[in-house]
């Protein structure tokens, strides 16, 4: 082959690697990578478990997760505790626990679900967020008890737990509660804005923790 057609050939092929060169670097990604990158973007997820009888500690979890959606970056999941999966409580950063109070104490059907979180189902609580809440008739009849013994369930599931934050008008004063409540009686019947408000604190520091976590 004379040296004339065998440069023109090399300068063909020379052509036809770049063109697939250039082809190749603007690809799209396959379908393993795009789930990784999706997996990479995915949103902080914060769990809001509930129980309730009446309907007034379905309205405190409501308001939870409107707190928690005030922090960007954060998908709140509501559910009934009947409801909750392993998949659920697994893929959560934060889980927030409501339950109603009953003879100043946690109700059964709220205890044996979530007791069998651990004994059935397994699930490794290591290093989520946690916070509760609780409504009951009185302005002492255990909330603070209810409260207590959700938050103890979750630091023997080795989580990190916290409550809703406040501070005074100049913001000189600052402090934290163990969690939030309502009180839903014939002293004070329903939920009201004080009351919401404590739901939205505690779901709100909840996502800022988790969020942190995630990091």
């Amino acid at each position: 082959m004379p040296n004339k057609q065998l440069r023109l050939l090399l300068v063909v092929i020379l052509i036809g690697c770049v063109i697939l060169v250039k082809d190749n670097a603007f690809a799209e990604p396959d379908d393993s990578a795009r789930s990784s990158a999706s997996e990479d973007n995915q949103s902080v997820r914060v769990l809001v478990v509930y129980y309730s009888r009446t309907g007034n500690t379905e309205r405190m979890a409501q308001a939870v997760a409107e707190g928690s959606a005030r922090v960007s970056g954060v998908t709140t999941v509501v559910k009934k505790v009947d409801e909750v999966t392993k998949e659920d409580l697994t893929a959560a950063h934060g889980i927030v626990l409501g339950s109603p109070t009953y003879f100043a104490n946690i109700p059964g059907k709220m205890k044996v679900a979530i007791d069998d979180w651990n004994w059935k189902m397994k699930v490794d609580f290591t290093d989520k967020v946690g916070g509760a809440f609780a409504t009951g008739g009185g302005q002492m009849g255990g909330k603070e008890h209810v409260v207590m013994s959700l938050l103890m369930f979750m630091i023997n599931n080795r989580m990190m737990v916290g409550g809703p934050l406040y501070s005074d008008a100049e913001d000189d004063d600052k402090w934290a509660e163990l969690g939030a409540g309502a009180i839903t009686g014939p002293i004070d019947r329903g939920i009201g804005p004080a009351e919401l408000d404590s739901a939205h604190r505690i779901g709100e520091r909840i996502a800022r923790l988790s969020k942190k976590m995630a990091r």
